[in-house]
């Protein structure tokens, strides 16, 4: 059989791609249904089934499964399903993988039973398949599998009970981070830092003991676990929190501020407000935040500072949006004349903050309305969301949801890491 390099990528259009699924040379098959699965080709999808069913090579087999689970189509269910016999574990696992890209609920029975899979491979795909079938159920079903030895299966137990959100796993997990602090090792970080998210995910308070015994002591997975504590909630974790402030890890501190604002814990706001001032724009930035949603009205004249002077292009609109959490409608006069401010971000930012101060004065829709117009993408998308909300808290003239601009992919996720309210 030839080598891949025999047959550079090409652009094949979809009705090549379909007519080299005929070609006598596997390389050029599985080339041409990897580029189908990659177009996403519904009118692919018999031709797919049939390879993945009767051809005689194992790498086109495979890539035929792999391509049905980027397609989607419900039609390859059963064929992939039928798949997870195939004599070749390659094909088996592809099959597996495909059904949790699909979240087929139809192949819950048949990715159980290639839990006993004998290929390795085979077992962990079906693992995380099952995972991703949102059938709560199944969470029992993995549970005992977190008594397997190799750390990998663990793992992938681990992340599939994080996303079916089996709360009962939570005790067994508690226990087995315990057993990893008791005993230290590099070895084990993976699976450490893998049970510390899927316990914030899961949000059970009985983990918050635990985890702060993590912040205060294992090394590699200390920022993650102050995450897990804000995801959490709860005042429970403020004292630990706090006291990663005084930590040397930059990283850390920050996790730390960002969950000391989420659970509102606020006898930190001394300590928070300190770090308004430090050197590190990145401490700058978390901290105004963090001010804002602890509800710190003492910081005002710091954050008003930081909006006009600071020399960090992230940290000012930061500071705008930590004012608009602050809830001042004072404090509308000192921010408008920064809708011409020359930071695009900031100006976004200022959208969401008079909208969110008081969006129904005149001189807020004046202004929300010129923002609307501005010449960046993202700060006009930011405008024209603050006037629609602005319209929809006026009772008497209520405006039907469709007429607020859903944000793009890429929208969304600037929205989310400048402003938090996509």
């Amino acid at each position: 059989m030839s080598n891949n390099d025999d047959f550079p990528p090409v652009n094949f259009s979809e009705q090549r791609c379909i007519d080299n699924l005929k070609s006598p040379n596997p390389r050029q098959r599985s080339q041409a249904v990897q580029e189908l699965g990659k177009l996403k080709t519904d009118c692919a999808v018999s031709h797919l089934i049939t390879l993945l069913k009767e051809d005689v090579n194992t790498y086109v087999r495979s890539a035929s499964a792999e391509a049905l689970g980027h397609i989607g189509d419900s039609a390859a269910i059963f064929p992939l399903m039928d798949a997870l016999h195939d004599p070749c574990s390659f094909v088996r696992r592809a099959a597996a993988i495909a059904l949790g890209q699909m979240q087929a609920k139809e192949a819950q029975g048949a990715l159980l039973n290639a839990l006993n899979d004998g290929n390795f491979y085979v077992r962990r795909a079906a693992i995380n398949a099952i995972g991703k079938l949102d059938i709560p159920d199944m969470g029992a079903v993995l549970l005992p599998l977190l008594a397997t030895p190799d750390l990998r299966i663990r793992r992938t137990v681990l992340i599939a009970l994080r996303r079916l959100r089996t709360e009962e796993a939570v005790p067994r997990m508690v226990d087995m981070l315990q057993a990893y602090l008791a005993a230290p090792s590099q070895r084990d970080l993976p699976v450490v830092k893998t049970l510390v998210v899927a316990l914030g995910d899961l949000q059970s308070k009985a983990a918050i003991p635990i985890l702060a015994d993590v912040v205060r002591g294992y090394v590699g997975a200390r920022s993650l676990a102050a995450g897990a504590m804000g995801q959490i909630g709860g005042t429970e974790g403020g004292p630990v929190l706090l006291e990663a402030l005084s930590d040397k890890s930059i990283n850390l501190q920050l996790a730390a501020l960002k969950s000391l604002g989420r659970i509102k814990y606020r006898e930190a706001v001394p300590a928070v407000r300190e770090f308004l001032t430090s050197p590190d724009p990145r401490l700058r930035r978390v901290a105004a935040l963090t001010a804002g949603n602890l509800g710190d009205a003492s910081a005002v004249p710091l954050l008003l500072s930081m909006v006009h002077n600071d020399s960090s292009p992230l940290v000012r609109p930061a500071a705008v949006e930590a004012l608009g959490l602050l809830g001042d409608k004072r404090l509308i006069p000192q921010l408008l004349p920064l809708v011409d401010d020359a930071n695009a971000y900031l100006r976004a930012a200022l959208a969401y903050t008079l909208s969110s101060l008081d969006g129904n004065t005149p001189a807020v829709q004046l202004a929300l309305k010129k923002l609307s117009q501005d010449q960046v993408g993202h700060v006009a998308f930011a405008a024209t969301r603050a006037l629609h909300n602005c319209e929809q808290s006026k009772k008497e003239t209520p405006v039907e949801a469709a007429t607020c601009p859903e944000p793009t992919k890429k929208q969304l996720s600037w929205l989310r890491r400048f402003l938090g309210r996509a």
